[in-house]
């Protein structure tokens, strides 16, 4: 597992950042938070973005995952394209937000004010700003190369799956763990935003956590669909022990002192792959569903600070679940 850690925290990286911008253009695209959550978190969103092309360039290059037998290699030269198209798109996007002085809510009621006095006045109704149409197309043009990044390295690692109906489902796997991940992150930033704005309505971070909890359920659809990896397949018979000829050994004259145990006992570890696949169940669904259905709850109550409390725990869970469910995925590749 620590060989393949560093394609653990590739695929974590590149799922948190393409399900967190997808959100966070979704809200945009909704016009319901205020213009200096969508500025802050898109420049955020950018630096994580080019850390994660960073990485993939480092540590998880076509050449590197060539070395990786069990990996559909006709799919690893075509990561890098859209994933660096993600970033640059990502470029103008953050641009526009930062220019257009009527993002998000306050400039909708300024617009929808705009659109009563010249509907009360016999004149048109106000055009949309340039910007806004600029910034939005930027953005749903950075959300569609992220969805075809997950698609590569979905593909990339869909030979993992036991079948071909598996492999389907383990590439619509990725697409759900990064709107959890992406989702509850940008749920919980949003719900910071509510202690300085707390007027503000309760839709957007409904929406988010809505995002969140939908994208576990399919997590918790997919997971039975997809079926054992073969990787983990791998893992388990090469532990299985070797059959050599018996041969005669001298008896050991004498033990050594810095021994710690009897020669020939079998090593055995704390947590077999079935317990760890036992306890991430239980941190990546069945925790984060109750907590997140609570801060939902809380959300429609407009208790927005427990909610935020909630939200952490699930940002939480779900990173550490997350890892625990590649690192078995990746377990023996």
């Amino acid at each position: 597992m620590l060989q393949t850690l560093p394609l653990v925290l590739y695929i974590i990286m590149i799922e948190l950042t393409i399900g967190s911008v997808s959100v966070l253009v979704f809200l945009d695209w909704r016009n319901e938070v205020k213009r200096g959550f969508l500025v802050s978190y898109a420049f955020i969103y950018l630096a994580l973005a080019g850390l994660t092309y960073l990485f993939q360039q480092n540590f998880a290059t076509g050449e590197l995952l060539n070395t990786y037998r069990s990996l559909d290699h006709s799919w690893t030269g075509w990561q890098t394209l859209p994933l660096l198209l993600f970033f640059v798109l990502l470029i103008p996007y953050t641009l526009f937000l930062l220019l257009d002085k009527k993002a998000g809510v306050d400039g909708k009621v300024e617009h929808e004010k705009a659109e009563d006095e010249a509907q009360k006045e016999g004149k048109p109704a106000p055009r949309r700003s340039i910007l806004r149409g600029l910034r939005l197309l930027s953005g749903v043009a950075t959300v569609i190369a992220g969805l075809v990044t997950l698609l590569v390295l979905g593909m990339i690692f869909r030979p993992l799956a036991g079948s071909i109906a598996g492999g389907a489902f383990t590439v619509a796997g990725f697409y759900a763990a990064a709107f959890a991940l992406g989702g509850v992150m940008t749920a919980m930033w949003l719900g910071h935003w509510y202690l300085v704005t707390p007027a503000l309505s309760e839709r957007p971070l409904l929406f988010s956590t809505s995002v969140v909890l939908l994208a576990i359920i399919a997590q918790i659809i997919f997971l039975p669909l997809s079926g054992p990896t073969t990787s983990h397949a791998n893992q388990a018979s090469s532990n299985q022990p070797a059959v050599v000829a018996s041969t005669p050994t001298p008896a050991p004259t004498q033990a050594s002192s810095s021994q710690v145990k009897p020669a020939g006992q079998p090593v055995i570890t704390p947590l077999d792959t079935g317990a760890i696949n036992w306890l991430r169940i239980l941190v990546s669904f069945v925790l984060p569903l109750v907590l997140g259905g609570l801060s939902w709850k809380l959300v429609r109550d407009r208790s927005f600070q427990s909610a935020t409390g909630m939200l952490y725990l699930v940002v939480v869970l779900t990173l550490a679940g997350e890892i625990m469910a590649r690192g078995l995925f990746l377990m023996g590749l």
